[in-house]
């Protein structure tokens, strides 16, 4: 029989010796930011709640969960060069992490007040942010992620940068 979970797990339970075998996983929240690698359709990703999560298209089949307990990711991206996964986040943080294993790589703190609501990679490694409070906002692709640019023309919260 199939059994389905309040975290939003499908399972095939053989009701003749009671295992469990995990069939489907899917967001447990609304989904606020959907994003393919460049150049590369076999693999997205998904941000929902506190989860980032990377999603194989043929076999619809989740591949890898990144989770930061107690916050919201609000945006993601993937680098140009496929080596990272850039997001966004309520506490107004940018975490990058690598997309094979999940790990954080680095994090960017206090990046926008209210919290990272948008953000993008170029192709030369920097990451373009945007905030609630209609910030957008420049990173170097160096170790140290330090600002270079901040711009503040809009009154509202930035929602998408391409």
């Amino acid at each position: 029989m199939f059994v389905g979970t309040n975290q939003s797990n499908m399972y095939w339970v053989d009701t003749s010796s009671l295992t469990a075998e995990l069939k489907n996983t899917c967001h447990t929240e609304g989904v606020t930011q959907i994003a393919f690698a460049e150049g590369c359709s076999s693999v997205f990703g998904t941000a929902a709640g506190s989860d980032i999560r990377l999603w194989n298209t043929a076999k619809r089949q989740e591949l890898v969960r990144i989770v930061v307990p107690n916050r919201t990711c609000l945006a993601m991206d993937f680098a140009k060069d496929g080596t990272l996964i850039v997001s966004g986040w309520d506490d107004g943080k940018i975490r990058a992490f690598m997309p094979e294993s999940g790990k954080k790589a680095f994090e960017i703190n206090d990046s926008h007040r209210g919290g990272c609501t948008a953000l993008c990679t170029t192709h030369d490694g920097k990451i373009v942010s945007g905030g609630f409070g209609g910030e957008v906002r420049v990173w170097a692709s160096t170790q140290s992620h330090h600002m270079e640019a901040s711009l503040k023309e809009h009154t509202q919260r930035v929602n998408r940068i391409i």
